[in-house]
């Protein structure tokens, strides 16, 4: 996947008298899935790609010269919640544009976010393989719209053979619930609200 960004925090989880309040459970992928972005949402020029099998979504992809992102390995970060959906679209001829949820208590969903934004903004830059190819990236902190309990974002550009390429990554946690959204960063900023408004009130 995908990042520390910019973040505000969560609300006080305790009662008045000092005793904590219990946290919401997670949610089951299928009950994620309902609540993913559809062709609906996002309007004309969007075309829902088929999903990659999870043994090939990080095939022969490593990272050098950043340590928080080694240690994170490759996968890691598909492990630290409970449950996940995905969904992912093309815009127009090149523009990619992808969605996941993922759900946990919401104690857990905030520190493994803030964890994973860290390590991904830990190093401004870093060199990345995927097969054959080598390129370097670029990492900076973003700013994001005041949504749900807390928000991440950051921008990554990847200096690839093809010419650079600019992806934004922003996460939003709302109760036990978080989308992170990672595309184009006018694509990522249009959608946003409406992602994060798709999810219940509090589950």
């Amino acid at each position: 996947m995908l990042i520390t960004g910019c973040s505000s925090g969560g609300g006080d989880d305790t009662q008045a008298e000092g005793k904590p309040v219990a946290e919401p459970k997670p949610l089951a992928e299928e009950a994620l899935r309902p609540l993913l972005l559809s062709q609906a949402d996002l309007g004309a020029g969007y075309l829902r790609v088929q999903e990659k099998a999870e043994s090939e979504r990080f095939e022969d992809v490593s990272v050098q010269g950043c340590a928080a992102l080694e240690k994170l390995g490759q996968n890691g970060d598909d492990a630290m919640f409970a449950s996940r959906a995905e969904t992912s679209f093309t815009y127009g001829t090149r523009a990619t544009f992808g969605e996941e949820l993922h759900s946990d208590r919401p104690s857990v969903l905030s520190s493994g976010l803030r964890g994973l934004f860290s390590a991904y903004t830990s190093c401004t830059t870093y060199t990345m393989t995927a097969g054959t190819t080598q390129f370097e990236v670029k990492i900076s902190e973003s700013a994001t719209p005041k949504l749900g309990d807390e928000q991440f974002a950051y921008t990554s550009t990847m200096d690839l053979p093809a010419g650079a390429q600019v992806l934004k990554t922003m996460a939003v946690r709302k109760g036990n619930i978080a989308v992170m959204l990672v595309g184009a960063p006018a694509l990522v900023d249009r959608h946003i609200k409406t992602a994060v408004n798709k999810l219940p009130e509090r589950s």
